[in-house]
């Protein structure tokens, strides 16, 4: 049983209280200006009375009421409503803590009470009335003990009460008329009711935010990071369109990087499907790392779906429902995978560029597909088709980012023809066409005047979609300003990056960035800042972002000088919780090498990291899935926790040291696998040894050479239907010029 208490996020003007205050509390612990600043802030509450729920604000006859409405996690503060029946009254007391009450509704009378010299508690000074609106102190440093009781006998009055601690758990005192004094816990009133599976809270330890409230703020552009914190491949079932994927173990070594406001409004779900719910440990692990702003979804992602919320599957799905309008609304040309085969084998004058990464052109291509990642093909395909006869034929996996390409080359003026190869390898392969697999053929440099047009259009695109400038020395004030969420991003190729990069900006490549944008940028509403060498490719990439609903920049006015920093921005990470034992790759060796040590190596690496390499008898593991992959792996008298290079296994250590008997040893493998490797360490590959399943990873239907036929038709089907599903979303702001 928990109690129910009210929920913030459903709750502007409580909520706007609370943030207020949260962010007064953390910039000081001065008490006197705590109360000062504290009473402008709740008289700005109390100054309505629009807010506060029947439910927390019925009298009982017999007694006054102390509702709970919100409870600091680090019981810092605890706010509450005061519901007096009429005539009733408190017993002289104190509260140990400081105090602020604001009158709501009706009034209340106040008489302070001190102590004389033989140890009574006997009135002091006048009786103090509080009106509606009126707000007041109390606190041991100015008075701490008084008697409280409705001002009305034939009306209810309502006050709200703000303490320093969470007063429900707090002891004080009652002062009777014969000196004697009584200890007393004063608990609350709220109703008590069965917490629900997808929320086994403790009383108002995180906000919820109901569907209703998320819907507002997308809906409003405020910036949101809704966090699906299951393994990817459940999260790809089923999930809100601008839910990020952040699987709780990966949080540690990810969020200051996908997340980088600690104030952001972050909201949380996500149950597993051996119904443990790890909405709750990941919210705690994002406290711990400074984020202040963290909520529950209301009911998990059966609250969303019960609420009308519409659910997607698949992965990066802002970004496919995108292509899938785009083609709705500018119907982009397209060809058949039969219509393609046969003008390749007749020789035509036809050139196709597949728009995807070059790893994944490697694994699987067109016959005589050239390597053009996305943010490429604008700046590029005038030097691979010289001649305005020349078509152009732009390649995917399946169909988004053909079609952005596409409309890429076509938006920017272009004199070729262009078609996208419709439904991609996918269609390839259903037509029965055979793929190449291992090819390079690689774009080819262009020359300054190609370059210079490619610009110039680009550029007139992006005005056209609505881009805007910065200058460096503006954006370097939106980098530190903590009220909004900047991301600087370069979409140059990443060997360009490589070679130098403007300070601080992450790579990421322009065509894939339109394609993640839920990875890249996690919060929506965030502001992004494109920058390149040549003016192309971000102003390409920078309008189809805007015209996904994002607030979107250029960098102008950069030079060579600009671009020559080669340090990858720093990987900020959290210290670890609890004591973490770090050993070397030579000591694990040691241990591995005598049997009796009954020495167990836990992998935290993803599965095909794994996969590709592991240290000999290891088992892969979850963090998701602990308690099922212990059960799995050998037991041991020590576990050495390692992933690829360290970075997630070490947050692991408290998880398993608190999951395992006692006296049993948990380290960390210092550089993980990268460190064993170095140091002449040999790695094992393949999939033995896997203690779970593997979800941490969603097998895409266009990805690889051996994919059922039912399911890349499936997946093309779903496509089909993203247009659909956008209109009944209603939240996305999309645009297509």
């Amino acid at each position: 049983m928990t109690l129910r208490t009210l929920q913030l996020a459903e709750t502007p003007r409580l909520f706007t209280f609370f943030t207020q205050l949260d962010a007064l509390l953390t910039a000081t612990s001065d008490e006197a200006a705590i109360l000062a600043s504290g009473k402008t802030l709740l008289a700005d509450l109390v100054a309505h009375d629009d807010w506060l729920p029947n439910e927390f604000a019925q009298p009982n006859p017999e007694r006054y009421q102390q509702f709970l409405l919100y409870a600091d996690p680090d019981d810092r503060f605890s706010v509450v409503s005061f519901v007096w029946g009429p005539g009733q009254a408190t017993p002289i007391h104190d509260h140990t803590v400081w105090g602020l009450i604001g009158m709501l509704r009706g009034a209340e009378l106040c008489q302070p009470f001190a102590k004389n010299a033989q140890g009574h508690w006997l009135p002091s000074g006048e009786q103090n009335r509080l009106e509606a609106g009126d707000v007041e102190a109390v606190s041991p440093t100015i008075g701490d003990v008084h008697r409280v009781w409705n001002a009305f006998a034939d009306q209810t009055s309502i006050s709200i009460h703000v303490y320093g601690a969470n007063i429900g758990k707090v002891s004080r005192h009652v002062f009777h008329e014969d000196g004697t004094v009584k200890d007393f816990v004063s608990g609350y009133s709220n109703a008590k009711v069965e917490a629900p599976d997808e929320l086994p809270l403790t009383t108002g330890e995180f906000p919820f935010a109901s569907f209703a409230h998320v819907r507002e703020t997308l809906l409003q552009r405020q910036e949101i990071a809704i966090l699906d914190v299951r393994e990817e491949d459940p999260f790809a079932q089923c999930h809100p369109l601008f839910a990020a994927n952040l699987p709780l173990g990966r949080i540690e070594a990810d969020a200051w990087t996908r997340i980088p406001r600690l104030s952001t409004f972050i909201v949380v779900y996500g149950k597993a499907f051996n119904g443990d719910d790890l909405a709750l440990p990941a919210a705690r692990i994002l406290k711990r790392m400074g984020y202040t702003h963290v909520h529950l979804l209301s009911g998990g992602l059966q609250g969303w779906q019960d609420a009308g919320g519409e659910v997607f599957r698949d992965v990066n799905v802002p970004s496919k429902s995108f292509g899938e309008l785009v083609e709705s609304k500018r119907h982009t040309p397209s060809l058949s995978a039969q219509e393609v085969k046969a003008l390749i084998d007749a020789k035509a004058d036809v050139v196709v560029m597949d728009a995807r990464r070059f790893d994944e052109y490697q694994t699987m291509s067109i016959p005589s597909g050239i390597s053009v990642p996305g943010a490429e093909l604008v700046l590029r395909a005038r030097a691979l088709a010289p001649n305005a006869a020349t078509r152009i034929i732009v390649n995917c996996a399946g169909r988004t980012r053909s079609i952005i390409g596409t409309q890429s080359l076509i938006n920017s003026g272009i004199p070729n023809p262009v078609s996208a190869l419709r439904n991609g390898t996918i269609g390839w392969t259903l037509a029965g066409q055979e793929l190449v697999k291992g090819a390079s053929d690689h774009f080819p440099e262009v020359d300054d005047a190609i370059r210079i047009k490619a610009a110039a259009s680009a550029f007139a695109v992006a005005m056209r979609a609505g881009v805007k400038r910065v200058r460096m020395d503006e954006l370097n004030t939106w980098l530190a300003d903590d009220t909004r969420t900047t991301y600087l991003f370069d979409v140059r190729t990443p060997q360009e990056y490589a070679a130098g990069h403007v300070a601080g900006a992450r790579n990421a490549p322009g065509g894939q960035l339109v394609q993640e944008t839920d990875h890249q940028a996690a919060v929506r509403g965030a502001r992004l800042v494109l920058c390149d060498t040549d003016g192309t490719r971000a102003h390409m990439s920078a309008s189809w972002l805007a015209q996904m609903g994002w607030e979107v920049y250029v960098v102008t006015g950069l030079t060579a000088e600009d671009f020559k920093h080669t340090d990858v921005p720093h990987l900020r990470l959290p210290e670890p919780q609890g004591k973490v034992t770090a050993v070397k790759a030579a000591q694990v060796k040691a241990w591995l090498a005598d049997r009796n040590s009954h020495t167990v190596v836990l992998d935290f690496s993803t599965s095909a990291q794994y996969v590709q390499g592991h240290i000999h008898s290891a088992w892969w593991v979850l963090r998701t899935q602990l308690k099922d992959s212990l059960s799995a792996a050998h037991k041991g008298h020590r576990y050495v926790l390692t992933c690829q290079n360290g970075s997630v296994s070490r947050f692991a250590c408290a998880d398993v040291q608190a999951s395992v008997k006692k006296g049993v040893d948990v380290v960390w493998l210092d550089g993980g696998n990268a460190a064993w490797l170095a140091k002449g360490g040999k790695l094992q590959t393949g999939d033995h040894q896997m203690a779970v399943e593997r979800v941490d990873r969603y097998r895409r239907p266009y990805e690889g050479t051996n994919n059922p036929v039912e399911a890349m038709q499936g997946y093309l089907d779903w496509e089909f239907g993203l247009v659909d599903q956008l209109a009944r979303d209603g939240t996305h702001h999309f645009k297509v010029i």
